[in-house]
């Protein structure tokens, strides 16, 4: 079993991470996060801490009417309207 930690420095602002960064939720109003290169600053999204590879699954506990889930890569990138 691998618990996957959300990196706060990634972030987007209309984030909100709590439960020692292992739960996110999107909020009406920015939070006050600081400035950090590795932050989103247009698409809502938040890296993890951990890397993971080879074969791996994940169980999400989600409520309310939507949920977004993606696999990522490291590199992605983080200003703007990425096309990736």
């Amino acid at each position: 079993v691998c618990f996957l930690t959300l990196d706060p420095n990634t972030a987007n602002t209309s984030l909100s991470l709590c439960e020692e960064n292992r739960k996110v939720t999107w909020m009406h109003g920015k939070q006050p996060y600081p400035d950090h290169p590795d932050r989103f600053d247009y698409c809502e999204q938040v890296l993890c801490r951990e890397s993971v590879c080879g074969r791996c699954y994940w169980e999400i506990e989600w409520s309310g009417e939507y949920v977004y889930i993606s696999v990522s890569y490291k590199s992605i990138s983080r200003k703007g309207l990425a096309k990736e």
